[in-house]
């Protein structure tokens, strides 16, 4: 692979007009309906009331700015290097920046009530998908397996590039219309869901990156930046950005919803210390990173108490402090960690070789480790959230299976009922009109694929409150 191609700022369509040729991929993304909706859609606690903990929109702002900084300083690294030539005469923004766009959109197809509404909406099609009929057949026998097994797999990340290049724009209906590196940055998986499921993609992908409806897309992408069916190279740097994000942010939110306690933290740091498989100065990295921690708890303690205009003002939470502080400092580690794994993997990661993550076998690595093992079993697990997502997928489970028998009519031959085409003038029209500008000049069994996913998109695309709100106006 070549960075002269890798960053290729080739889009899909071409109007040729001079605003379209004045637009950057950032405003693009920051102006639009879909990254503002991220702001009520649940990072890990959906539906949640208090305003301090992460939504899917800061997560993603924490996320690109993770990335731009761990792109600045990957590419310093290589070009100091001269690992490539492209390095010295490129300027390092055509890096960072990618990693900053990619950052922003990486979630945007993620469905209402987080990754639990992922798995709702899989769950749904695995039980009724096969139960609907269109012309009386089931809908399973007039898709083509392709076409079903997108459905049973429903993946946020294929949903993310199906939004980001079908949802009208500006009065547009190409999408955001973004540049080709910054969408084959966030393609983390580079296979179909039948190449997925029957062994014929990577053995390293447990997932997909795209549905048979965005295949020429993904293909026009896959060709312009050269990949040829591996990972772009910047998709490391992405997933790096996302797990230092979440990891680091999933400890704090949970301490403030009083999950956690400083000392389960703690507790949990110290088993993995001295870290096994790590040696030498890594060790030391490691093991400073845990004392440093109660260090700085002991720091808050401390200086906890301040005088402030003659009155004696304390700080009522020192451990929350002690692990924003320590937060900080271990992101910075991370950071470090991830741009020497991609120096050192580079040969790999540009022949498209390379497997796993860039943080397996680095210090800062063993902390994700810990820290993973500590969310699974206190905080994923935790009443409190599991609650709010059984109440999610009730939600989902309703307004899939109302919304679903009616679109598979839809725009069809076939006799719609009246609670049925009320049902459909409840969809909206934004929705419907991707619909329409996809299908034309299709197949009966592309435009009914095309149906389902128009309500896909209806549903993925609601906030977590709009869902909600939805749900108790059709059903309470």
């Amino acid at each position: 692979m070549e960075w002269e191609k890798l960053l290729s700022k080739e889009r899909f369509y071409h109007s040729g007009d001079r605003e379209e040729s004045g637009r950057n991929d950032y405003d693009t993304i920051i102006r639009s309906t879909l990254f503002r909706r991220l702001q009520d859609k649940a990072q890990v606690f959906p539906l949640e009331a208090d305003d301090y903990v992460r939504t899917r929109l800061t997560h993603s702002l924490e996320v690109s700015a993770i990335g731009k900084r761990l792109g600045e300083l990957t590419f310093r690294r290589l070009k100091e290097r001269r690992t490539d030539a492209w390095f010295e005469e490129n300027p390092e923004t055509e890096f960072s920046d990618t990693l900053l766009c990619a950052g922003l959109v990486h979630d945007i197809g993620n469905p209402p009530f987080g990754h639990f509404g992922e798995y709702a909406v899989r769950e749904w099609f695995q039980r009724y998908l096969k139960d609907m009929e269109l012309g009386g057949r089931s809908v399973t026998e007039v898709l083509e397996r392709e076409m079903v097994t997108d459905l049973y797999c429903f993946e946020g990340n294929a949903q993310s590039l199906r939004l980001l290049s079908k949802t009208p724009h500006l009065g547009r209906q190409q999408g955001f219309n973004l540049t080709y590196r910054v969408l084959a940055s966030i393609i983390k998986y580079p296979v179909s869901s039948f190449a997925m499921k029957n062994g014929s993609g990577s053995s390293q992908y447990g997932k997909f990156g795209y549905y048979v409806a965005e295949r020429p897309l993904f293909l026009a992408v896959e060709e312009a930046v050269g990949t040829a069916g591996a990972r772009h190279p910047l998709s490391y740097l992405l997933e790096a950005a996302d797990d230092i994000a979440y990891r680091t942010s999933d400890l704090e939110d949970a301490m403030v919803k009083k999950i956690l306690t400083f000392s389960q933290i703690a507790a949990v740091l110290e088993e993995y210390v001295p870290g096994d498989g790590i040696s030498g100065e890594g060790r030391e990295e490691m093991t400073e990173a845990v004392l440093l921690l109660k260090q700085m708890y002991e720091e808050e303690i401390a200086h906890g108490d301040r005088k402030m205009g003659g009155a004696v003002v304390r700080n009522p939470k020192p451990e929350l402090a002690a692990v924003q502080r320590w937060n900080r400092y271990v992101q910075e580690m991370m950071i470090g960690d991830a741009a020497s794994s991609f120096e050192k993997n580079y040969d790999a990661i540009m022949n498209g070789a390379f497997e796993g993550d860039l943080l397996s076998g680095t210090p800062s690595g063993c902390l994700v480790e810990a820290i993973s093992r500590l969310c699974e079993e206190v905080v994923y697990t935790s009443p409190v959230k599991i609650k709010a997502e059984l109440f999610g997928r009730r939600v989902i489970d309703s307004l899939m299976g109302q919304f679903m028998p009616a679109a598979v009519k839809y725009d069809t031959g076939e006799a719609m009922t009246f609670i049925e085409r009320r049902i459909m003038d409840t969809v909206s029209d934004f929705y419907k009109s991707m619909y329409h500008a996809q299908a034309v000049g299709k197949s009966e069994e592309e435009r009914l694929y095309l149906r389902i996913l128009m309500v896909t998109d209806y549903i993925s695309g609601m906030t977590d409150n709009y869902a909600r709100r939805l749900y108790r106006e059709l059903f309470s």
